[in-house]
């Protein structure tokens, strides 16, 4: 039998629909590919700041296990005993020590060049509500010696 030719524009037609059905194939194929790259880059991302995360918690437990280790010490155990228990030695005084509270006095600095006073540091002077004004050397001059 003889081969019968198509006409051109049969031709044609089955080329153009074969052209957009391999199209219609690579856009599918584009758009399946690119939604796995952007899912493998979130993927990623993910996996690098879990990566930050973890070598963050490691550093925090080891320093978790160092106060772990310094809280077993027997110096530290028996301060806390000391300082928050108030407990002692056999054989030791215990000395308790209270502030008092005092009142603020205060203090006026002159400008004035002509006063006696205007030679010493305003830094060295205490003042309290009972006592006169005292520099504080004067002070450890009166603690040592009288």
């Amino acid at each position: 039998m003889p081969e019968v030719k198509k006409p051109f524009w049969r031709r044609l037609i089955e080329f153009r629909l074969l052209f957009l059905i391999n199209a219609g194939i690579l856009v599918a194929l584009g758009f399946a590919f690119g939604r796995e790259y952007i899912r493998n880059r979130e993927i990623q991302n993910e996996i690098s700041r879990l990566q930050s995360e973890s070598s963050s918690l490691q550093a925090r437990n080891l320093e978790i296990a160092d106060l772990n280790t310094a809280f077993r010490t027997e110096s530290f155990i028996e301060r806390e005993a000391r300082l928050k228990l108030g407990m002692k030695k056999p054989g030791e005084n215990v000395v308790v020590i209270q502030q008092t509270e005092t009142q603020p006095v205060e203090i006026e600095l002159s400008t004035d060049k002509d006063e006696d006073e205007s030679d010493r540091d305003p830094r060295l002077l205490l003042a309290t509500e009972d006592s006169e004004i005292v520099a504080n050397p004067l002070k450890w001059w009166q603690y040592f010696i009288h």
